[in-house]
C-alpha cells in the first residue's frame, strides 16, 4: 500500500528547490509565497526532516534534500506526462469516428467523397474499416456501419439510400453491337460477379434473373468471365471484357468519366442501404456530424438525379 503523501507540499518543495527561491516558486504555482512556505513546513513535519537552510537572504537545500530532489522532480515529471497522456487519450476518443463499409463501397463511393466531410469537420479523425462478409462486418468494432441488410445487432438503424443494378460496359464494346440495348444483351459477352449474386439481402439479380425479367432470350447465360469482387469486375468491363450488372453506388464515377456506359434499363428492384450506429456513440459529436453530412450528401444527389 502506498504511503499517503502531501503532493501539493512536494510540488512546493520541488519548485522552490529548482528556482532557489520561494517567491519564484510561488509565481510558478500561482500561489502566495506564504502558502509555499507553509507547504514546505508541512512537508518537513510530515517527513521529520529539515529541507532548507536559510543563509542571510538565500535558502539552500540540506544534504538530505539535495540527495533526493532530482528523483522527486523526475517523479513529478512522470505524473505530469501520465496526466497529459490521459487528457490526449480522452480528447482523441471524443474526436475519433470509426466507419465500416464493404471494401467496394468504401473504395468506389465513400472515400472519393470523404474529403468533403474532413474539410468541414477538421477536428474529427475518421477511421475507415472494410469488410467482405456480413459476419466480418458485424464482428468489427465500429461506431457506424454502412450496410445493405437489416442487422440483428442491437443498434440504431436508419435507411440511407437505395442502389440500382444497371447493365454497363465499355463504350467500345457497346459500339461493336451498334449501341443497341437488345443486341448487346443478346450477343455481347457477359461478365459475372459471384459475390453480388443474390446480394447480401437477396435483391441483387444475376444475369439469368435480369434477362428473364426483361424478356431477353439468350443461350449460355452462365458463360463468360467471373469475378469475386465488384471492383475487379468494373475494371474488366472498362477494358471491354464484357457487360456487367453494375451497382449504381460503385459505377457512378466511371459513368461520369465515360469509362462505362449504360446499355439497358436498371433492374426493377433496388437494394436498400442502412446506417447502423452504435447506441453508445449515438449522441457523440463526430457521429452526429457524419450522419448529418452523409444523409444530406445522399439527399442532394437524389434531388439532382430527379431534376
Amino acid at each position: 500500500m502506498r504511503k499517503r503523501i502531501p503532493l501539493n507540499a512536494i510540488r512546493a518543495f520541488e519548485a522552490t528547490a529548482r528556482n532557489s527561491s520561494v517567491v519564484k516558486a510561488a509565481d510558478e504555482l500561482c500561489v502566495t509565497p506564504t502558502a509555499v512556505s507553509h507547504q514546505i513546513r508541512q512537508l518537513e513535519e510530515f517527513l521529520q526532516v529539515r529541507l532548507f537552510i536559510r543563509k542571510n537572504s538565500r535558502i539552500e537545500l540540506t544534504t538530505e534534500a539535495r540527495a533526493n530532489v532530482h528523483r522527486i522532480g523526475r517523479g513529478l515529471d512522470l505524473i505530469n506526462d501520465a496526466i497529459l497522456a490521459l487528457e490526449a487519450s480522452d480528447y482523441d476518443e471524443r474526436r475519433r469516428l470509426t466507419v465500416s463499409a464493404s471494401t467496394s463501397v468504401a473504395t468506389f463511393w465513400l472515400i472519393p467523397i470523404l474529403s468533403e466531410f474532413t474539410r468541414q469537420s477538421e477536428e474529427v479523425d475518421v477511421t475507415i474499416k472494410t469488410f467482405l462478409t456480413r459476419k466480418e462486418a458485424e464482428e468489427q468494432e465500429s461506431d457506424l456501419r454502412i450496410v445493405n441488410w437489416l442487422s440483428q445487432l442491437d443498434c440504431h438503424s436508419e435507411p440511407l439510400l437505395e442502389e440500382e443494378i444497371i447493365p454497363v460496359c465499355s463504350p467500345e464494346l457497346a459500339a461493336r453491337f451498334g449501341n443497341d440495348s437488345r443486341t448487346i444483351l443478346q450477343s455481347a459477352p457477359l461478365a459475372h460477379v459471384d459475390r453480388a449474386t443474390g446480394g447480401m439481402d437477396g435483391t441483387y439479380p444475376d444475369w439469368a434473373r435480369y434477362l428473364a425479367d426483361f424478356g431477353i432470350s439468350r443461350k449460355g447465360v452462365a458463360h463468360g468471365s467471373r469475378f469475386n469482387q465488384a471492383g475487379t469486375a468494373m475494371e474488366a468491363a472498362s477494358a471491354g471484357l464484357g457487360v456487367i450488372l453494375g451497382r449504381s453506388l460503385l459505377i457512378a464515377d466511371a459513368l461520369e468519366k465515360g469509362r462505362l456506359v449504360p446499355v439497358a434499363d436498371p433492374y426493377h428492384i433496388r437494394s436498400p442501404y442502412y446506417l447502423n450506429a452504435s447506441w453508445k456513440q449515438m449522441e457523440s459529436e463526430p457521429l452526429v456530424q457524419f450522419r448529418t453530412w452523409i444523409t444530406e450528401k445522399v439527399r442532394s444527389k437524389e434531388l439532382a438525379r430527379v431534376a
